[in-house]
């Protein structure tokens, strides 16, 4: 099934909030307490995000595609390493910032990320069109349906919100919808309605209120 892509919403996510965190990066004013802790827990939030899709592609998408073909997804699996491992440095770098950081540390550190998110752009694109191919060539409509719904199975409230809280202003109206309409049919009632109080709690009060607004005018169609 084509119309199934595995990598879109959470790709979408993380190229918003990179491309947020790299702008934060270059503005932040390193004698203002404040404001280093702002960027340090902005990008606590991206490494965690960017973690756990990491572990989701390799436990539960890569290996229902190696399982199918073998030796495919060897390059991303490669490219996952490299990228744990400079993610891991650019973490430490930004755990120790403080007030007494120069400013050619903190551009090294802008440029140290800057290539990274070059880095993963490169990834996630040939993720998007290569491996996605092997999938919908590989994979049953039913197989690719059960990826997603493992993935989520395997999230806390918490982490879902977390995760829908990048990926609802990185995707359309129309995507947000949809994907708040499946969730909402396949988890129970009172896990949704965690879920959405979460979101409440995390989300800037004007967007929350319009998607709820929405959802509930499309869900009565459905």
């Amino acid at each position: 099934m084509t119309t199934i892509r595995m990598f879109s919403a959470p790709h979408k996510a993380l190229r918003r909030t990179m491309a947020n965190f790299s702008v934060l990066a270059g503005q932040t004013n390193f004698n203002d307490t404040a404001a280093v802790e702002k960027l340090k827990s902005m990008g606590k939030e991206l490494f965690l995000l960017l973690t756990l899709h990491a572990e989701n592609e390799d436990k539960i998408i890569l290996a229902a595609l190696e399982a199918k073909l073998p030796g495919s997804t060897e390059h991303d699996k490669l490219d996952h390493i490299q990228i744990e491992h400079i993610q891991s440095q650019l973490e430490d770098q930004l755990e120790k910032f403080g007030t007494t950081i120069t400013s050619g540390e903190a551009y090294d550190f802008y440029l140290q990320f800057a290539a990274f998110q070059s880095l993963y752009l490169e990834h996630i694109n040939e993720e998007e069109t290569v491996t996605q191919g092997l999938i919908w060539d590989h994979l049953t409509d039913e197989e690719q349906m059960a990826i997603n719904k493992a993935i989520v199975k395997k999230m806390d409230i918490e982490t879902y919100a977390l995760w829908l809280k990048h990926i609802i202003p990185a995707q359309n109206e129309t995507e947000n919808l949809l994907m708040l309409i499946a969730t909402s049919k396949n988890m129970p009632v009172p896990d949704f309605d965690s879920l959405m109080g979460t979101l409440k709690r995390i989300m800037p009060e004007p967007d929350f209120r319009k998607l709820k607004s929405k959802l509930w005018i499309t869900s009565a169609n459905y």
